[in-house]
């Protein structure tokens, strides 16, 4: 087995479930000028698929969490868009203007004050903001200090992209802003807010609190898990990275050659391809270990027909967790249950 097998795309939908047809119809897409398969992703602004406006620029864009996080950490402008809204704005390059392409529509009606003690948990907060804000657009204040040098950069845009997509899942946000991070974060600050804004402060007690709303939807409550879903939205190259080391380290620390369940990553094909030419023999240790990539959709194979029946999936990812019966837990709890096959009691 070579590294380069890493590349290599498993099917993981069975053709009755329309697999092949949404393929032939990506081939078809990419005749008419989409981008080549390889770049097909929801997190499109990676570096290596390169889909970054400059901020101000006018798009139109439809994937909750590219809308969420284009808005709010490129700076870009763009409305949520239904899937038939956007293939004509593609057709006549207009997009209607309104919304959060508005100078008005861009302001924020609620102040989220972080207080955690620590670093929050990402995609909880984003999961909390969401359900508390709904379609409003929120400012947070107290989560700048995690940033180096007040700076995203594409070794910690993770935790925008966990946080954000979050808060489109169990909401509708399309725009957030963080005060001293993002572009009008920190160019108006809290000069984005409403007269009459509302405040949600989010402390420790506030995170412990959302987090046992995390409901069981396995029906085997007390089964154990069959497989990892990490990636949702896709892997960053940092991101396929850590979880390399971090799995691999920990069957290596102990003495197991193999997970003990199957771990599907999902990231965009060129951000594997980056990563097989940069780190080889970690894609080996990956792939020996039982760590498959792939660039589909984790959520949307959650939801075909029997998935909840035949798979007790565990994941990182707050997005996922809104919409599916895959079960949420912290990275390192998370790393625990792959190296185990169990959760913790």
């Amino acid at each position: 087995m070579t590294t380069t097998d890493f590349i290599r795309v498993p099917i993981l939908i069975p053709y009755s479930h329309g697999f092949n047809s949404a393929r032939q119809r990506s081939c078809s897409a990419a005749r008419l000028g989409a981008p080549e398969l390889n770049k097909r992703s929801c997190a499109c602004y990676v570096k290596e698929v390169g889909n970054a406006p400059e901020p101000g620029t006018m798009v139109a864009w439809a994937e909750s969490s590219a809308v969420n996080y284009g808005n709010s950490v490129l700076g870009i402008r763009t409305n949520r868009n239904g899937a038939g809204i956007d293939l004509i704005c593609a057709l006549t390059a207009k997009a209607p203007y309104f919304g959060l392409m508005t100078d008005e529509g861009r302001q924020a009606k609620w102040l989220i004050d972080v207080k955690t003690s620590k670093t929050p948990d990402w995609g909880v907060l984003g999961t909390a903001v969401g359900r508390k804000v709904v379609e409003d657009v929120p400012l947070y204040t107290g989560i700048d200090k995690y940033f180096e040098g007040g700076e995203v950069t594409e070794d910690n845009l993770h935790l925008l992209k966990a946080m954000g997509s979050a808060s489109a899942a169990s909401g509708s946000v399309g725009l957030y802003h963080v005060e001293n991070l993002t572009p009008e974060g920190k160019s108006k600050g809290r000069k984005l807010l409403v007269k009459d804004f509302q405040t949600y402060v989010y402390d420790d007690a506030e995170e412990q609190k959302i987090i046992k709303t995390f409901g069981n939807l396995w029906p085997e409550k007390d089964g154990d898990p069959t497989a990892a879903f990490i990636g949702c939205p896709h892997n960053t190259f940092y991101e396929t990275l850590k979880w390399g080391k971090l799995i691999t380290e920990a069957l290596e620390k102990a003495g197991k050659e193999k997970t003990a369940i199957p771990v599907y990553m999902f990231c965009a094909n060129v951000v594997k391809i980056a990563f097989v030419e940069q780190h080889g023999e970690l894609a080996g240790k990956m792939l020996k270990a039982g760590m498959v990539s792939t660039p589909m959709c984790g959520v949307t194979w959650a939801g075909t027909k029997g998935f909840s029946d035949r798979v007790r999936g565990v994941t990182n990812s707050a997005k996922t967790r809104n919409y599916s019966s895959i079960r949420y837990f912290p990275d390192q709890t998370l790393v625990d249950i792959i190296v185990t096959g169990k959760v913790p009691a």
